[in-house]
């Protein structure tokens, strides 16, 4: 069945004049170290396939496309290039315009805006490219051919062991306008192909790859197909037409469609329309260089969605792929070199808006990107960290060599949000189900900044602070793991002491708690118990608190859980350690 035309009168984009340096392919990219481009309104476009999921390198795509558009004071486009319709995912649409909301990634206009698909969907456009497919037609730049699946196979298979390199010999270039009438008489289906020709092309470099672009023949290449015989418009011709009709100044797409550079320079040469400017991002790739597989979950959007992290980690990790911030931060200040034990830096943290004000086309490299997940987990950390407001001295090595756009109030915004997403997870904790502490918003904020250094995802911190809220029963597996190791009677001994010495300083203190008190009456026990390693008395101290083995300082627990809650949950801790030796020795005598 042929597809439903809608009227072409509907769905043309009014043409609104442009610079003709707009279009202008003699140099690879306007100035964007310094002012924006010398074009009136540069205009970009996303156009993904509704395949399903949006892909980490579908998501790069929009962001780049994004960034030059704000830094060129332009504007970009979705447009939804659904043709194939053998690949056509039903609900892939939402789904790629939820991400993009998720991201943050606001284009100006295309699917959805104003209420509809209108015509920034293919499908939808149909009769305008088969206006331009008959304009060719008319100019003798394309043919019908007859050629049924077996032929073509046929001729493929004859090509290939003459070691010609194309998979279509142009036979039916030669048909008679009387033949084309018998065959569609006899209802032979048609495509509609391009007619390529022998002259070698002169083919503009690539913003990103320059001159170095893979191989593909820029002339003699296969007489492509334009319209299938289903009615649809192949890539090649809806692209094109796509691009010129929304009047695209700058083409940013995945390398995978470099080989189609040739192919689409001769149609808009056929037309006799100035193409745009073409930038062709590299590939993502595995950590070991293989190619990232679409198969698998963890290189789609929705699961770093799902995950928990942060739309901001995220699109500075993907800025990260491919982008060279090393230039862009050295054209502005000289850095000395910083590196971290995990092989991470700090000056790879970005806002958007610093992304905006530092990205320059020139700085993106045409080598594959490797997808490195720890380095995701480390920006989502240090961006929690940041919109927190607790990057502390390390702020001031994050921004160097950047704008900083952050004002005091906008910090004190996003760490509002953080705390009060923290609050709303912790009400959906099973085990804190009607606990009153979690809605007091000011021991919430403590527990927050106490877990937030040991934080990846803000989503799993609720799970890792329900000792906060809860007193500790000694019975999980952690527990016993941590007094399997411990002398129990000397724990007791340690524990009580601790207890006993800062009820007995507390009662003195007239103001709250505070970890510098903490701190002197632990280094006062040390000297006293004649003990060189720290861990030795913290480690009871803190199972006793917690139950568990890592946390903040004690210093910094005791003053978060206050003074009466610490001392009950010492003496707890000491009462049911002296129960657990009881049971041993009774064990060991019988």
């Amino acid at each position: 069945m042929r597809p439903k035309i809608v009227p072409f009168s509907r769905l043309v984009i009014p043409r609104r004049p442009i610079c003709k340096r707009c279009h202008s392919t003699s140099s690879p990219t306007p100035s964007s170290s310094s002012s924006s481009p010398s074009i009136i309104v540069p205009r970009l476009r996303f156009a993904p396939s509704p395949t399903g999921h949006l892909h980490l390198g579908g998501l790069r795509t929009a962001l780049f496309n994004h960034i030059l558009a704000r830094k060129w004071k332009g504007k970009w486009l979705l447009r939804i290039e659904d043709t194939d319709r053998t690949r056509f995912t039903e609900g892939a649409v939402d789904s790629l315009r939820g991400a993009l909301d998720w991201a943050g990634l606001n284009y100006d206009e295309g699917v959805g805006i104003g209420g509809s698909h209108g015509p920034y969907t293919q499908s939808e456009r149909l009769d305008i490219y088969h206006h331009y497919t008959k304009e060719l037609l008319s100019r003798n730049e394309a043919y019908e051919c007859f050629c049924s699946p077996d032929e073509l196979e046929a001729i493929k298979t004859s090509l290939k062991a003459q070691g010609q390199r194309h998979s279509y010999d142009g036979r039916c270039r030669h048909i008679t306008d009387e033949e084309k009438v018998r065959k569609k008489k006899a209802g032979e289906k048609f495509v509609v192909r391009y007619k390529s020709s022998n002259e070698s092309m002169d083919i503009p470099p690539d913003l990103i790859f320059g001159n170095h672009q893979p191989s593909a023949p820029t002339s003699g290449f296969d007489d492509f197909v334009l319209m299938k015989s289903d009615g649809w418009p192949t890539y090649h011709l809806a692209s094109v037409v796509d691009d010129h009709q929304m009047e695209i100044s700058h083409v940013l797409r995945g390398e995978e469609w470099l080989p189609s550079i040739p192919k689409h320079h001769s149609l808009y040469k056929a037309f006799g329309w100035t193409p745009p400017q073409f930038a062709h991002l590299p590939l993502l790739c595995n950590p070991d260089g293989t190619k990232l597989s679409k198969r698998k979950g963890d290189t789609f959007v929705q699961h770093y969605m799902k995950q928990g992290y942060e739309p901001s980690a995220l699109l500075n990790f993907l800025a990260l792929m491919g982008w060279d911030y090393h230039s862009a931060l050295s054209s502005k200040t000289t850095l000395d070199p910083h590196i971290r034990n995990d092989g991470n830096s700090l000056y790879e943290l970005f806002t958007l808006d610093q992304l905006i004000d530092l990205f320059d086309i020139k700085h993106i490299a045409n080598r594959k990107a490797s997808v490195n997940i720890s380095k995701l987990d480390f920006l989502n950390k240090m961006t929690l960290r940041r919109m927190s407001d607790r990057l502390g001295k390390d702020g001031h090595m994050v921004n160097l060599g950047k704008v900083n756009i952050i004002t005091g109030e906008g910090e004190s915004k996003e760490r509002l949000k953080l705390i009060n997403r923290f609050q709303d997870r912790l009400r959906k904790e099973k085990a804190l189900k009607g606990c009153e502490l979690v809605e007091n918003i000011n021991f919430v904020e403590k527990v927050f900044d106490a877990e937030l250094p040991r934080t990846i995802l803000l989503n799993e911190m609720p799970m890792h602070s329900i000792f906060y809220f809860k007193s500790p029963i000694y019975e999980c597996h952690e527990s016993q793991l941590i007094l399997k190791d411990l002398n129990l009677r000397i724990y007791c001994q340690y524990v009580t002491l601790f207890a006993d010495t800062l009820q007995e300083k507390s009662s003195f203190k007239k103001e709250e708690l505070n970890e510098d008190f903490i701190w002197d009456i632990i280094h006062s026990l040390l000297n006293q118990l004649n003990l060189e390693k720290k861990p030795k008395l913290l480690i009871p101290i803190r199972h006793a608190l917690t139950e568990r083995k890592k946390g903040p300082s004690i210093p910094e627990l005791v003053t978060i859980l206050g003074l009466d809650e610490t001392l009950s949950r010492l003496r707890k801790g000491v009462e049911y350690v002296k129960q657990l030796d009881q049971i041993k020795k009774g064990q060991m005598d019988n």
